[in-house]
């Protein structure tokens, strides 16, 4: 009964609107999760041959949201955008290049708002692309690996061939083999699958041993915690150790059929680099064997970070912190694996644009159930901030979830999201409402595409030019300039 009365009183000042907790009671932790690359492949949207038992696990214990969308399906600008609560028409980040803090110095982020709110702050993995800190964490940690993945590869294949590494001939000849592959960082003909041998450590390994030796030693003290956590897999290379690649045997794979017609009445630049995947991999119709590779690959990934997430939530349980952490999971973006003939991102479509969101409230009556409402990445922000009860800063544009989280079915909460793409200097920009998607390319109302996602939810029919949309159009395109006037209200300063 104690410990009811914990939990409800608990959740109760989590939901509480701009409302501080007392300062005699600890705030609660949060956990801040995301993931590189993750697409919605898994049991949860209906892709029961992935095998995710604590992604699905930590959506039973908190609330998934179905139509959450990036603002820019490449690494670097969707992590400014989410990081920061801002568009990236603010931002000014639409490549992976760019640091918020040159591009848009007045700009907080959601790691410095807690530190401002005495939480002890932390961060490890991949969390921003590239490093663009705008103030200074308590701990973080990047680490580096001696070898890239292909070196790693290369060495379980030379030890099977020849056995350990044990005599001065076999260090020789390895190290050999090694300086020619060691500066190797490309993803493209290398970007293939690349199975580790069981028990070699990779980055995200690393990251898990951090995040234990943190709560193991209590670093954050008689501070609530901020951890913002990032999963480098499953981004290619796909490299995951050798039993999450034998869960996919490749006569098990089922390569999505996409109709051959399937790029008719949409613009050209919509499937740009259709049947390629990073720079030098082509999967052609008849690639079959190529494709079911890279789909074992990128799913032996996914299951991979899945069993280091549930080596997080075992850690907190360990420590009996999970009953008072908040648990954010998220992606960056989506990932394309086959449909209308594309594999990877910077797309404008549903599979590149839409990303997995989990929110876990400990208490939260509704815990279990999941928000078919359309939200976006950089409502992520204001969200745990309100949850807490921290003021969000001005410059942030979402919209906080909590009465969401409250009333999975609010019928008042009404959301749009925008999601940009660009193609040289041509910027696409494209409108997500719970049924449809108006995309524009450029200025151009002709270079543009209309799906129903009731009727057609792979995407396959542009019904720009159907008479029976003709209505729909219209709204949409009402719809579509109204949020990106909104987008811009903020004047962007100068440094």
């Amino acid at each position: 009964m104690k410990r009811l009365i914990l939990l409800i009183a608990l959740f109760s000042t989590a939901l509480a609107y701009g409302d501080k907790k007392p300062k005699n009671k600890k705030k609660p932790n949060v956990l801040f999760i995301t993931v590189d690359d993750l697409n919605t492949h898994i049991p949860l949207f209906g892709y029961k041959d992935v095998m995710t038992p604590n992604i699905d696990k930590l959506a039973g214990d908190g609330v998934l949201f179905r139509q959450a969308f990036c603002q820019y399906p490449v690494c670097g600008p969707s992590r400014a955008s989410f990081l920061t609560g801002m568009y990236p028409d603010q931002t000014k980040i639409f490549t992976n290049g760019p640091h918020v803090i040159d591009t848009r110095p007045d700009a907080v982020s959601i790691g410095k708002v807690f530190k401002d709110n005495d939480y002890w702050v932390a961060n490890t993995g991949k969390v921003y692309h590239p490093r663009s800190e705008d103030f200074k964490w308590d701990a973080t940690r990047k680490l580096k690996m001696k070898d890239n993945d292909l070196v790693l590869h290369l060495k379980g294949k030379f030890e099977a061939q020849y056995g350990p590494i044990d005599t001065p001939e076999k260090q020789k000849a390895w190290e050999v083999l090694r300086a020619q592959y060691k500066n190797d960082d490309r993803q493209g003909e290398h970007a293939l699958p690349l199975p580790i041998k069981d028990g070699v450590p990779l980055e995200d390994d690393l990251n898990v041993t951090t995040f234990n030796e943190w709560i193991d030693n209590a670093a954050y003290g008689d501070k609530p915690f901020f951890i913002a956590y990032g999963f480098h897999k499953p981004h290619v290379q796909y490299t995951a150790p050798q039993r999450f690649f034998d869960m996919y045997p490749l006569e098990d794979i089922k390569p999505e059929k996409v109709p051959f017609d399937d790029w008719n009445e949409k613009p050209l630049i919509a499937n740009w680099k259709r049947y390629e995947a990073f720079e030098d991999i082509y999967f052609g119709l008849s690639q079959m064997d190529a494709r079911k590779r890279y789909m074992q690959g990128y799913y032996a990934c996914i299951t991979y970070i899945d069993d280091l997430l549930g080596q997080l939530i075992s850690k907190l349980k360990e420590k009996n912190l999970y009953e008072d952490t908040i648990i954010v999971f998220f992606s960056d973006h989506g990932y394309h694996m086959g449909n209308h003939f594309l594999y990877g991102k910077v797309s404008l479509y549903e599979e590149s644009a839409k990303s997995p969101l989990i929110i876990r409230v400990p208490g939260n009556k509704n815990n279990g159930e999941e928000v078919s409402k359309t939200v976006e990445l950089l409502d992520v922000f204001p969200t745990v901030t309100d949850l807490v009860g921290l003021s969000t800063p001005e410059t942030v544009q979402g919209k906080s979830l909590a009465p969401l989280l409250k009333n999975t079915k609010d019928k008042n909460f009404e959301k749009v999201a925008l999601t940009y793409a660009r193609r040289g200097e041509l910027t696409g920009k494209s409108v997500r409402t719970d049924r449809y998607r108006y995309t524009q390319w450029g200025e151009d109302e002709k270079v543009s595409e209309l799906y129903d996602y009731k009727k057609d939810p792979k995407e396959y029919k542009n019904l720009i030019y159907d008479p029976l949309y003709s209505e729909v159009l219209k709204e949409m395109r009402s719809i579509y300039q109204k949020k990106i006037k909104e987008a811009a209200l903020i004047e962007v300063e100068g440094k």
